[in-house]
């Protein structure tokens, strides 16, 4: 079997535990860790990872170019990195940010300060190595509806919503398929060469947390 390839955005405290814990679940994974910082890559020197200096969205972008990939992207920065990515590689076609509006039934929503919206089944600070059970949370022991990634998927009203779901790579690291991430760049670019105008939500989502951004454009 060829052994998994990840791609981490940022070396933080986030980005270097990732590339740990996913080493240490499958030690043949093929791991590429990305930050603009020389000085945080050192907190990977002594891993069998490769890394390169410079932004996650141009190095992605410059991969694809390459013909290079990725099985999985863990995004460990402070952005909605899949929001971002579609909005760069969009943006010359009209694509625009727009603030989330109010969304009910979501669980403990949040407003960011450029207008996403961030929703969790938590309101504590969870623990790092949570195994993400299925069907209950494993501090508190009670049950979950549904996965946040369904319920976003499964938003009602005037917005369509499209949701990239994060898959836990190790205890506590989530990382999305880069597959899903192209597909749906495809599709909304697509849609914005033959519809006027559009609004689509975009979130990236767990069992339970998410982030959900606006895409909106107008020809």
């Amino acid at each position: 079997m060829k052994p998994r390839s990840c791609l981490i955005i940022g070396c933080g405290r986030f980005g270097s535990r990732a590339a740990e814990e996913i080493l240490r679940s499958s030690p043949l994974s093929e791991i590429t860790v990305v930050d603009k910082s020389t000085k945080a890559l050192r907190k990977v020197r002594t891993l069998l990872v490769r890394t390169a200096v410079g932004d996650g969205r141009s190095f992605l972008n410059r991969s694809l170019s390459d013909g290079l990939s990725a099985d999985f992207i863990i995004p460990a920065v402070p952005f909605h990195f899949v929001f971002e990515f579609i909005l760069g590689r969009l943006k010359a076609l009209g694509a625009r940010r727009r603030k989330v509006p109010a969304l009910a039934g979501l669980p403990n929503p949040i407003a960011g300060k450029t207008g996403d919206l961030y929703t969790s089944f938590a309101d504590f600070l969870c623990p790092e190595d949570c195994p993400e059970p299925a069907g209950r949370c494993s501090v508190t022991g009670k049950r979950r509806p549904k996965p946040l990634y369904e319920m976003l998927r499964q938003l009602q009203g005037f917005l369509e919503s499209r949701v990239i779901r994060s898959e836990q790579l190790g205890p506590g690291v989530g990382g999305f398929r880069l597959e899903g991430l192209l597909s749906l760049t495809k599709e909304i670019e697509e849609r914005m060469t033959s519809e006027p105008s559009g609004l689509i939500l975009i979130s990236t989502a767990c069992r339970c947390h998410g982030v959900t951004s606006a895409l909106s454009w107008k020809r």
